[in-house]
């Protein structure tokens, strides 16, 4: 099962990389546009805009890797009292209920697309498909992320200390 851990690091420390990157161009815009706007009032066309939608791809690329990390949202009362096979278990259908979720949301995403995605951005004018996109792309990692999650809790035998503990 080192595989399945291998391939997960590699993932992410690519995802992790285009959020550092992203997060960074995005601190630097944010700077430069309020500079601009209170020392030469002015402003640069379209960085709003860009803004947002650097926004929305690191929200959904983020939440896919709080998910690959298993730090999304859990409760753990019950669960952290329970015998390690029974928790193990729980573990896979909590990681396929998430792809489970995720697949509908996917379905969901397609349709939005096909019908949405041809309005233009109002400054940059570009469709926003090319934003839009960002929805399946962060709901298919976030799936991979899971399965990869539930065959680590089925069948690793080294399966992480904070969630047998």
């Amino acid at each position: 099962m080192k595989w399945v851990s291998r391939a997960k690091g590699v993932i992410s420390k690519l995802l992790n990389g285009t959020l550092i990157v992203a997060f960074a161009g995005m601190t630097v815009l944010i700077i430069v546009m309020v500079m601009l706007r209170y020392f030469f009032n002015t402003s640069i066309p379209g960085g709003n805009e860009a803004l947002r939608f650097a926004f929305v791809y690191t929200t959904f690329l983020g939440a896919s890797v709080l998910i690959g990390s298993r730090q999304h949202i859990a409760i753990h009362l019950i669960t952290k009292r329970l015998p390690n096979p029974v928790k193990r278990i729980l573990a896979a259908v909590e990681n396929w209920i998430i792809i489970a979720m995720h697949v509908y949301l996917l379905t969901l995403s397609f349709r939005w697309i096909h019908v949405t995605g041809g309005n233009m951005a109002e400054e940059l004018k570009f469709p926003m498909r090319f934003v839009q996109i960002a929805l399946p792309i962060g709901v298919l990692l976030a799936s991979l992320y899971a399965f990869g999650n539930s065959i680590e809790a089925l069948f690793d035998r080294e399966w992480p200390k904070e969630m047998t503990e």
